[in-house]
């Protein structure tokens, strides 16, 4: 994939990360639970990093291999295919504690595609 389509599909992880921030800002896990609309916002947000994430070329995922990428990928055809499976307190930990790796690594791949375009 061209690098301008990978900096599109990072700048989208980004988003969705944000997006998620704003919506579980000041939540636990009792109140996500508790609303069916935040949920559905959060589980909508983990769909689009997990296509996002599926469309970055494997040299940018490779300079992260604590990323667990295939496991990005797989959740969201799990959202999307095996919904009334999902266990809300799975996805509770994804906003807790995945999101902040990810983007510091998304961070990291996108100063990389700006230095190379500057080189």
């Amino acid at each position: 994939m061209a690098r301008h389509g990978s900096r599109q599909r990072l700048q989208d992880i980004l988003d969705a990360i944000g997006a998620i921030r704003d919506y579980t800002v000041g939540k636990n896990f009792d109140v996500y639970n508790a609303e069916p609309m935040l949920r559905d916002a959060v589980e909508r947000n983990i769909e689009r990093i997990s296509e996002a994430s599926r469309h970055l070329p494997d040299d940018l995922k490779n300079d992260h291999p604590t990323i667990p990428w295939h496991e990005i990928a797989a959740i969201g055809n799990i959202l999307r295919h095996a919904y009334g499976s999902v266990e809300e307190s799975e996805v509770w930990t994804v906003v807790t504690d995945d999101l902040d790796p990810l983007e510091a690594a998304v961070d990291e791949m996108v100063r990389k595609i700006e230095t190379q375009q500057d080189g």
